[in-house]
C-alpha cells in the first residue's frame, strides 16, 4: 500500500541498541537506568524495494559483490581512522552509518596513498626495511604465534623473505597483507619497540587495500590466515560492525577449502593438515566470541565440524592427543609458569570456552530459546552453566587471576586476562548481572535510592571474587588506549558494578579499602575513555556508576558510624558490670 507507515515501538536508545523497549512514559525503563531522554526522534528503517531477479542481475552477479566488498573496505577504513586518530591521543569521532544504496569508495590514510587498479590491487605494496621489519616478526612468532597459532614460523619467515626479496610492484598481494597483518598483531599483543615500522592502523589499512583481493581471488590458507588476523584486530572495538561483517565472509571462505572438515585434509603431510585445523580453530573462536558480545547467531553449526571439536567438560593441565589440534612433543597452545613447573593449553581451553559463549547466545538470544517451553529454557541454562563450572573447575588454580600474577610471567597474563574476561562475560550473562542487563542495573540502583534490596545471582561471592581478581589483573595489565579498553572493557566495567553493588550491600565486608581503591580507578579509567572516544553510552554509564559508588559510600558511612556506635556501647556497658561486680555501681 502507497504511503502507508508503520509506528516505530521503541524510543531511539533501544532502537539503535536493538533491545525491546517496553515504552512506558514518559521514560522506558532502559532510559532510566542510564539516565537518558526517552526520545522518538530517529528515523525508522526504511526496506528497500523488493526487485525479481532475473538474468541480468545474475550475469551483474559479480560487479555487485565487488561493489559489496567497497562498501566493506569503507566502513573498515572509517574504523581504522579511528584507530589511527586514538594511536596519537585525539579525540575520536563516531563512525558515521554505512548506507546500503549508495556505493562508497575507500579513502586511504594520508600516510600511505595507494591507488588501485580494475583488478583492486594495490601499485604501492612497500614494506618496512627488512632489518626492522624481521625482529618484530620474530618476536611475534615467539610470544604470540605459539599460544594462538595463525601462522606456521616456518612458512611465514619462507613467505616473508620471498616479498622481500621481489620489489613492491612484483610482491603477491596477500603475501603482503599476510605481512602486514603480523606486524599490527605483534604491535598490539606485544611488548614490542616498533619506532621502526608502521603504527597498526597504518598495517590494517595496507592490509585493508587489497582486501577485495584478498576475499575475491584463488582462495587459499594464507587468504583465510589474512582474515582471521584482521579479525582479530578488528574485534577490539567498540562498533563490532566490520568484524561481524569479516568473520561472516572469513567462515564462509573456511568451508568453500573445508578447513572445517579433515577429510579435506588427509592427502596433505600432518604439517599441513594441522596447520589448516589450527586456522579454523582460531576462526572458529572468533564466531563464537563476536556472536555472544553483539546478540547475533554465528556462522559456524558446531554439529557442521569434523575436526573432533573438544568437550568442554574437561580440560587437562597439558592436553594431548587431540585430533587436529595438538600432538605429543608440540607446545603449540601451551603456556606454562614462571618455573614452567605447570603447564597448560591455552589455545585448547580458549576453543572450549568458545563453545560454551555458543550455549550462552543459544540460550540467551536465539530465536530457538525464545520457543522452548519455561522447563526446557531450565535445562538449558542448567546445561550451560554445568559446563561453564565444570570448565573453571579444570583450569590450574596457578593461572587464575588471583594467582596469576604471582606465578605466570608477564607476557602471558595478557592472554589470561582475555581468557578470564570472557570468562566473566559468560558467568554475569547466565545469572543476568551484566553491566548491560538494564533490569540488574536498575535494581542496583533502586537499591542505592530506595534500599530496596535486589535478587542477588547465585554464589554471589565466588562472583565477586571473580570480579575482585579480574580488576586486580586488568589493572595490572593496563589500559593505557582505546584497543586494549575494549578488548576487555566489557567484563572490567561489569566487574566494577558487582563490587560496587557488593559493598552497597555488604558495607564492611573485610575487602573494603581494596574494592574501594579499584572502583574510584575504574571511575578515573572511564572518564578517561570518554575522553578519548566521546561515546556517549561511556558517558551514560560513568555517569550511573557514580551515582551508585556515591551511594556505596553514604552506606559504608553510616555502617560505620552505628559500628562506632554500638563498640561504644558495648565498652559502655563492660565497664557498668565491672563496677557493679565491685560494689562501684552507685558511683556510676
Amino acid at each position: 500500500m502507497e504511503g502507508s507507515k508503520t509506528t516505530r515501538k521503541s524510543c531511539d536508545f533501544c532502537y539503535r541498541r536493538k533491545i525491546k523497549c517496553d515504552r512506558q512514559k514518559p521514560h522506558c525503563s532502559h532510559c532510566i537506568t542510564y539516565n537518558l531522554d526517552c526520545t522518538f526522534t530517529a528515523p525508522s528503517r526504511k526496506p528497500g524495494p523488493k526487485k525479481r531477479q532475473n538474468s541480468a542481475n545474475i550475469e551483474g552477479g559479480t560487479s555487485n559483490t565487488q561493489g559489496h566488498m567497497r562498501q566493506l573496505e569503507a566502513i573498515i577504513q572509517q574504523l581504522i581512522d579511528r584507530l589511527e586518530l586514538a594511536e596519537e591521543k585525539s579525540d575520536v569521532q563516531s563512525l558515521p552509518q554505512s548506507d546500503g544504496a549508495t556505493e562508497t569508495t575507500t579513502t586511504t590514510l594520508s600516510t600511505i596513498v595507494t591507488k588501485q587498479d580494475d583488478n583492486g590491487v594495490s601499485k604501492s605494496m612497500i614494506l618496512p626495511p627488512r632489518e626492522h621489519a624481521l625482529p618484530v616478526i620474530q618476536i611475534y612468532l615467539k610470544d604470540f604465534n605459539t599460544v594462538l597459532p595463525l601462522f606456521d614460523a616456518k612458512t611465514l619467515l619462507h613467505l616473508v623473505h620471498n616479498c622481500y626479496n621481489v620489489g613492491p610492484a612484483q610482491r603477491n598481494p596477500v603475501a603482503w597483507a599476510a605481512i602486514n597483518i603480523v606486524l599490527a598483531l605483534a604491535q598490539r599483543y606485544t611488548l614490542v619497540d616498533c619506532h621502526n615500522v608502521p603504527s597498526p592502523a597504518e598495517c590494517i589499512s595496507r592490509a585493508e587495500s587489497v582486501l577485495s583481493t584478498v576475499v575475491l581471488g584463488e582462495i587459499q590458507l594464507l587468504n583465510i590466515q589474512v582474515l582471521v588476523g584482521m579479525v582479530m584486530l578488528l574485534q577490539a572495538s567498540q562498533d563490532l560492525q566490520p568484524s561481524l561483517i569479516l568473520i561472516a565472509t572469513t567462515m564462509r571462505l573456511a568451508h568453500a577449502i573445508g578447513l572445517h572438515d579433515c577429510t579435506y585434509s588427509a592427502h596433505l603431510d600432518t604439517l599441513h593438515a594441522r596447520q589448516r585445523a589450527y586456522v579454523f580453530w582460531l576462526a572458529y573462536i572468533l564466531d563464537k566470541d563476536l556472536s555472544m558480545r553483539s546478540k547475533q547467531p554465528s556462522i559456524q553449526i558446531d554439529d557442521d565440524i569434523n575436526l573432533d571439536l573438544p568437550s568442554p567438560a574437561v580440560v587437562e593441565y597439558q592436553i594431548a592427543g587431540m585430533s587436529g589440534i595438538n600432538d605429543t612433543g608440540n607446545d603449540t597452545g601451551i603456556i606454562a609458569t614462571t618455573d614452567r613447573t605447570v603447564k597448560m593449553n591455552y589455545f585448547v581451553t580458549r576453543i572450549q570456552l568458545a563453545t560454551i559463549e555458543g550455549g550462552v547466545y543459544d540460550y540467551l538470544y536465539s530465536t530457538r530459546s525464545q520457543k522452548r517451553s519455561p522447563k526446557e529454557r531450565s535445562h538449558a541454562l542448567q546445561s550451560v552453566a554445568s559446563a561453564l563450572e565444570q570448565w573453571k573447575v579444570s583450569i590450574p588454580p596457578e593461572f587464575s587471576a588471583s594467582v596469576a600474577l604471582m606465578r605466570v610471567p608477564y607476557d602471558v597474563l595478557r592472554f589470561l586476562g582475555e581468557l578470564h574476561s570472557t570468562t566473566l562475560a559468560c558467568t554475569t550473562l547466565i545469572n543476568q548481572a551484566h553491566a548491560w542487563d538494564a533490569k540488574w542495573v536498575a535494581s542496583i540502583r533502586r537499591y542505592g535510592r530506595q534500599g530496596i534490596v535486589p535478587i542477588l545471582p547465585p554464589k554471589w561471592e565466588v562472583l565477586v571474587h571473580e570480579a575482585r581478581d579480574l580488576m586486580v589483573l586488568l589493572g595490572t595489565l593496563g589500559m593505557t588506549d582505546c584497543w586494549n579498553f575494549w578488548n576487555t572493557g566489557c567484563s572490567y566495567m561489569t566487574a566494577m558494578v558487582l563490587l560496587t553493588a557488593n559493598s552497597m550491600h555488604r558495607p564492611q565486608h573485610n575487602k573494603l579499602a581494596l574494592d574501594s581503591q579499584l572502583i574510584e580507578v575504574g571511575l578515573q579509567t572511564l572518564e578517561k575513555m570518554v575522553q578519548e572516544t566521546g561515546s556517549e553510552m561511556l558517558k551514560s554509564f560513568q555517569a550511573t556508576c557514580a551515582e551508585l559508588y556515591q551511594h556505596t559510600q553514604r552506606r559504608c558511612d553510616e555502617a560505620a558510624i552505628i559500628a562506632n556506635n554500638v563498640d561504644y556501647s558495648s565498652v559502655f556497658l563492660d565497664t557498668n558490670y565491672g563496677s557493679e561486680e565491685n560494689g562501684q555501681s552507685d558511683g556510676v
